[in-house]
């Protein structure tokens, strides 16, 4: 049997190594792998990056190295967020033609296209939109309340693009793979009805750049 690893994977473990030599980082991931153990987590937010059908604590440790650097540049800013309506959740994997049916209903401001003969590429299609769209993104300040601390989150405002939509499971090290080297991702959890566009702030930001360049 083969132990080729993938791109992603061999990321996982270089990003694995980069944590454990920072204390720092290494304490985040310990408090990380302690939570997804004792299940002190959402499912949902957990989803959103990755999701397996094992539960967060059977995870092997360079997959929750994944998960806290994507996790992280959510809460720094350093990736934005945005919701897209689907108005269902996906089906199973191999029930594709069903899958394209249900994104149909995708927002309007968005397209989504599912490959149809997706056998192990690198992502199961790509959600486009033509004009400039409003993210959510997290200031990496938070406002101390009485309840605790809140996060102070603010817009960014997104170019025309596209990014790699990954539907269902997928390993966390994958959506960390598709932030640098597409800029983004689309994920689509299984039981969610709504699309989550993944961000890499500093991409969409150079493109924006170039565009201006261009324009001048």
């Amino acid at each position: 049997m083969s132990n080729a690893r993938t791109l992603h994977e061999e990321i996982a473990e270089g990003t694995l190594d980069d944590l454990l030599s920072n204390p720092g980082a290494a304490a985040v991931l310990a408090e990380w792998r302690r939570r997804f153990k004792q299940g002190d987590y959402d499912p949902r937010l957990v989803a959103r990056i990755g999701q397996a059908q094992r539960l967060p604590r059977y995870w092997p440790l360079e997959q929750v190295a994944s998960f806290v650097q994507v996790h992280a540049g959510l809460m720094s800013g350093m990736y934005a967020h945005v919701e897209v309506s689907v108005g269902a959740g996906p089906g199973p994997d191999a029930d594709r033609e069903g899958n394209a049916r249900k994104l149909g209903g995708v927002h309007r401001l968005f397209q989504a296209h599912l490959d149809m003969d997706q056998h192990g590429g690198d992502y199961d299609g790509w959600v486009s939109w033509a004009t400039p769209i409003e993210a959510n993104r997290s200031s990496g300040l938070g406002l101390v309340m009485t309840c605790g601390t809140v996060p102070v989150n603010m817009g960014f405002q997104v170019s025309a693009g596209g990014v790699p939509l990954e539907v269902g499971s997928t390993k966390a090290s994958r959506t960390y793979m598709h932030l640098y080297q597409e800029g983004g991702v689309a994920r689509w959890p299984y039981d969610d009805d709504r699309i989550h566009l993944l961000l890499n702030v500093e991409h969409f930001r150079k493109r924006a750049r170039q565009a201006e360049r261009r324009a001048s």
